[in-house]
């Protein structure tokens, strides 16, 4: 800038220079390479083919700016492996003898948006008594009215599909979706459930599937001051609490179909150890996700603005075990007003949990607090939990486009046992709001072991390394 006089300077070591640019510079991939393979000549017949076609599921190391590192499946020349399996087969690729076989690295651009006007998104890889099974559950936000967006009509959409990609829109997933609750479904308490059915999430609790989520209810005639209620006799937000609903199981302990909605348990409020409700201040507490550790078990949540946490059984899940703790405030500009969507996941010996901070709009940002995992870590202890003094991820450009108001992402895993990161981002139509849409993104590991939500598609992989060859030996 001409003429621009520096203010205050801080003067900064190496060391500290080279930190700084590893946390904040951009990452890039820096090159690819498969390992050498080897094959036993001594195998004949079938085992001799099994053992090479078994090689197609090598996958490819991709090396970084920063020092970190990655492997990513390979599409190989099927017709490349199938003939030098029938070589081992008949013999003929005797040791000493190396074959080059091609390949391209796999990597799948998830269509943006993923899913048009759904917010606070769960995806979910499961195995349904013994094939594999992708699940896409949502908040309805049409129109950006998470309350009651279809006027009497709100509902809990399901997709299921055998890929991620066949979730999304584009793919036909809304056409295909299915609703698990709507509205006027009664909880096991016999109340109406009219409204919201905000931020279901899926997890397995207890070995069966399950879905966290907050419903509310009709609105009293009066609030608690004694003033008419304008919400009387509509859904109204204020008196949604945390349900819990689970998936029936045979007597063999097979799973009933989750498409069906009959096979779900009638949901359940969750209650504190008391059987009090979550938040007697207000009442309403959402944003329920599950931390499994050691053998523990855990609910976070969101109420009064902010995370809370408390242990649960999971042969109790409707009841917690432990009296609510609360471990993460919003103290920073970014975070302003609200802490809330918390979801976690636990990597290499640390407990990562995302969560959302300021509110739903362009400021809507991606924060991170962690703690140590492992027997002796107490996740209830607030002093246990270390958090991040700036955003991980907020409004920002991602492959050429923006994405505005980012926030409440769930860790998942893509059909290669990748970790993504699944969130929504506020859908702007010439500056007016009008919703959150869902977006899937792979997520990267720096060398510092921080998670990357944010890495473009030509950072993860560069188009010039795409292209790859296996080299095996014969020994």
């Amino acid at each position: 800038i001409a003429n621009a006089v520096p203010g205050n300077v801080i003067p900064i070591s190496e060391t500290e220079a080279k930190r700084l640019t590893e946390r904040f510079g951009r990452i890039r991939n820096v090159g690819a390479s498969v390992p050498a393979q080897h094959a036993d000549s001594a195998l004949r017949g079938e085992a001799a083919k099994a053992s090479i076609l078994a090689l197609g599921a090598t996958r490819a190391e991709l090396a970084y700016s920063d020092g970190s590192r990655g492997t990513r499946a390979v599409d190989w020349d099927a017709a490349q492996l199938e003939a030098l399996a029938s070589e081992a087969a008949e013999g003929t690729f005797e040791a000493g003898q190396t074959r080059t076989i091609a390949g391209r690295i796999r990597q799948t651009v998830y269509p943006v948006p993923f899913a048009v006007e759904r917010a606070d998104p769960s995806v979910f890889a499961w195995n349904y008594n013994g094939k594999p099974m992708f699940m896409f559950i949502a908040t309805d936000d049409t129109d950006g009215n998470c309350v009651d967006p279809h006027e009497g009509r709100t509902h809990m959409p399901l997709r299921v599909a055998d890929s991620i990609e066949a979730l999304s829109d584009e793919a036909g997933g809304r056409a295909r979706e299915i609703d698990l609750l709507k509205c006027g479904d009664l909880n096991s308490e016999g109340r109406r459930m009219t409204g919201c059915f905000w931020a279901p999430e899926l997890h397995v609790i207890g070995g069966k599937l399950s879905i966290l989520f907050m419903p509310c209810f009709d609105g009293p005639d009066r609030n608690p001051d004694g003033t008419p209620n304008d919400r009387a006799g509509k859904p109204d937000m204020w008196t949604g609490s945390c349900h819990i609903m689970q998936l029936k199981q045979h007597a063999d302990g097979t799973d009933f179909d989750p498409r069906d909605p009959q096979n779900w348990t009638v949901p359940e409020p969750i209650l504190d150890p008391d059987g009090g409700t979550l938040n007697p201040v207000q009442r309403i507490s959402l944003d329920m996700t599950v931390i499994s550790d050691s053998g523990r078990w855990y609910y976070a949540w969101q109420q009064v603005g902010s995370i809370w946490i408390a242990g649960f059984d999971p042969s109790c899940p409707s009841r917690l075990t432990s009296r609510p703790r609360q471990i993460v405030v919003p103290e920073f500009a970014w975070d302003n007003m609200i802490a809330e969507g918390p979801n976690a996941i636990v990597h290499e010996g640390r407990i990562f949990l995302i969560y959302s901070g300021s509110l739903v709009g362009i400021d809507y940002t991606t924060g991170l607090v962690e703690a140590p995992a492992g027997a002796n870590a107490d996740l209830t202890d607030p002093a246990a939990w270390t958090k991040l003094d700036y955003p991980l991820q907020k409004s920002g450009v991602y492959n050429g486009r923006w994405q505005l108001g980012t926030g409440h992402g769930m860790w998942s895993h893509d059909e290669d046992g990748n970790l993504i990161y699944v969130f929504h981002n506020a859908e702007y139509d010439n500056g007016c709001y009008g919703g959150r849409d869902a977006q899937v993104r792979r997520v990267h590991w720096s060398a510092e072991g921080m998670p990357i939500l944010d890495m473009q598609s030509d950072e993860e992989l560069d188009p010039s390394y795409a292209d790859i060859t296996m080299e095996i030996t014969a020994r």
